[in-house]
């Protein structure tokens, strides 16, 4: 009677965590669990405008597209070269300083990889997301 019972149980637990557990995954709103890098803040450039000067600019657009033209001051890093670029963000970042990542479009994922990295391997990093990328600035500034 007891192992009927108990098997019982276990069959009306998994009944029930299995949809569960299906609609924490398909919720819009869920949460980051822990292997999940939660998503830098984006940022308009009007906000950006708006703070005072010295906030580092971060390109994370691939060479070409870098140096074909990119915020003045901008610093080249991507995840392609990210090993190869970072002595020269190290260099130009200082402690304290805001960081604006950016890449093609709302669209492009590059950008926040670029900045969760960013936050996740420097501690203490300000680090946002320019909203709209590369085409927020270009039509600002044609």
């Amino acid at each position: 009677m007891v192992k009927t019972l108990l098997r019982d149980c276990a069959v009306l637990l998994l009944a029930a965590l299995v949809p569960a557990l299906l609609t924490a995954w398909l919720h819009p709103h869920r949460p980051a669990f822990l292997w999940q890098a939660p998503a830098v803040e984006e940022v308009s450039l009007e906000t950006v405008n708006s703070w005072p000067t010295g906030t580092l600019w971060v390109d994370a657009r691939d060479a070409n597209a870098f140096a074909r033209r990119h915020v003045p001051g901008a610093i080249l890093l991507n995840e392609d070269r990210w090993e190869a670029l970072l002595p020269d963000f190290a260099a130009a970042w200082r402690s304290g300083q805001r960081v604006v990542v950016y890449c093609d479009s709302q669209s492009c994922q590059a950008s926040q990889d670029v900045a969760v990295r960013l936050r996740r391997e420097i501690g203490g990093i300000d680090v946002f997301v320019l909203q709209g990328g590369w085409q927020a600035w270009e039509k600002a500034h044609p």
